[in-house]
């Protein structure tokens, strides 16, 4: 196997599993992110909430645990949620889980902080309808363009095992009454991690749509993705409702979900999410010589052009850039790159119109895209299986690539944030190699953290 795999500028514990991030707010002038973690072991069979705070988005202090399982309500776990500043304090929504007899119950409860550093619980807020199972999770707050709260929770229902979200409204934060089953999926059997939200007067919903054994009470697969809807507050109903069309990918790369957004004081909406889509024995091998799995990927703006979502890094990121890394050109209009770092930022613009692109990052990455398939496409090396892994999007056109690479991971934003690719690589060596075809301007930094 490879050597180290801990990251340099993502965000990530120094021991245990991480997987959804929580919580997302900028509360006081400081930037708080929660996210689910097992301190004990580098699996799912706990979970609390962890936290980072920063206040500048670049030098990040971790906390350690926040929010952790000691109620009788949540015993079983502090699952995912979300926050949000009501009356100056910090109000912190989160789904507790409860086990009797292995059988779940769910219930969304309620956290109000004064300081940001003291969390004191105020107990269950909403309990599940009867409609619904137990899969009744992730509790996402939003604000009304009026002065009502709304809440929306990923959900099952009881007797078709359909995918749903539903909305709560609240005048204050604390009282919340159900309001609609805001949009349903026929495919699906589950959907979580919900986020509704407005960007230049239009609605965003994000959601990941997943696939279970019911029989087993087992995900079999699942991805993130997102509409743009128009919502009426007042009746709590969608003029799109199903879950299984008009949707966009968030992001085409092999690790990419649960995604979580926030305001911040300029205004910006940025996302996080976690890192990862391994099953059980990658998880197991990749992180088998380290003391933590996965992180978070880089913060990011989410806007809207051209009526789709765009993600581009925030900007303080790009403070972290450091001196550049010499390219060395060859005769045939190709070049080479070796660095004895792993981490690395890529630039390239000005592409030539009909360019087709065939990188390589060595022994672990390849990077194609194909002008007459209009193919955009990323290739992984399988660490467990030794066989390339592929992920593509179709792509009309490509203007640029801007790349963030970390020691093991890579993030690709295709024509200045249309299309992402997120993914996770096993370095097999301490530093880094990439060949391939210059068909633009390209320059490579380090990264200085």
């Amino acid at each position: 196997m490879g050597i180290d795999i801990r990251q340099k500028f993502h965000l990530e514990p120094n021991v245990g599993l991480l997987n959804d991030p929580n919580g997302l707010i900028q509360y006081k002038g400081i930037y708080y992110v929660f996210f689910q973690w097992n301190r004990f072991e580098k699996n799912h069979t706990y979970k609390e909430w962890g936290l980072f705070t920063s206040k500048n988005l670049i030098d990040w202090n971790f906390k350690g645990s926040a929010i952790i399982p000691d109620q009788e309500y949540d015993l079983n776990g502090v699952y995912s949620g979300s926050s949000y500043v009501i009356n100056d304090k910090l109000y912190i929504f989160y789904t507790g889980n409860r086990k009797y007899e292995n059988r779940r119950k769910s219930s969304q409860c309620l956290v109000i902080s004064k300081n940001g550093r003291n969390f004191l619980k105020k107990g269950i807020i909403i309990n599940t309808p009867t409609k619904y199972s137990e899969h009744f999770r992730d509790p996402k707050i939003f604000k009304g363009k009026e002065k009502d709260y709304f809440i929306v929770v990923g959900a099952q229902t009881a007797e078709t095992k359909q995918g749903v979200i539903v909305l709560y409204r609240s005048p204050e934060g604390e009282n919340w009454r159900y309001i609609s089953e805001l949009a349903i999926s026929q495919k699906y059997q589950m959907v979580e991690c919900p986020d509704l939200f407005s960007i230049e007067n239009k609605y965003i919903l994000l959601y990941c749509l997943q696939h279970r054994d019911n029989e087993k009470d087992i995900p079999l697969k699942s991805f993130a993705v997102y509409k743009i809807v128009d919502l009426d507050e007042a009746t709590g109903r969608l003029d799109d409702n199903n879950l299984d069309e008009n949707y966009f990918m968030m992001d085409y790369g092999f690790d990419f979900y649960a995604p979580q957004t926030f305001k911040d004081d300029r205004n910006r909406r940025i996302l996080w999410a976690w890192m990862s889509r391994m099953n059980d024995d990658e998880e197991e091998a990749f992180a088998k010589l380290q003391d933590s799995i996965h992180c978070l990927t880089i913060p990011r703006e989410i806007l809207i052009k051209n009526g789709r979502l765009y993600q581009k890094p925030i900007e303080e990121l790009y403070r972290l850039l450091a001196e550049k890394i010499e390219i060395e050109k060859q005769s045939d209009n190709q070049f080479d790159i070796v660095n004895d770092r792993h981490s690395m930022y890529l630039k390239l613009k000005d592409i030539a119109s009909g360019q087709d692109i065939d990188w390589i990052v060595k022994d672990e990455i390849k990077i194609n895209y194909s002008y007459k398939k209009k193919e955009f496409a990323l290739y992984r090396l399988n660490w467990l299986i030794n066989n390339w892994d592929k992920k593509s999007c179709d792509l009309e056109s490509l203007m640029d690539l801007e790349i963030w690479i970390d020691n093991s991971s890579i993030e690709i934003f295709i024509n200045a944030g249309e299309k992402v690719f997120s993914s996770r690589i096993y370095p097999k060596y301490q530093g880094i190699s990439i060949s391939g075809n210059l068909c633009g301007d390209l320059s490579v930094r380090n990264i200085d953290k």
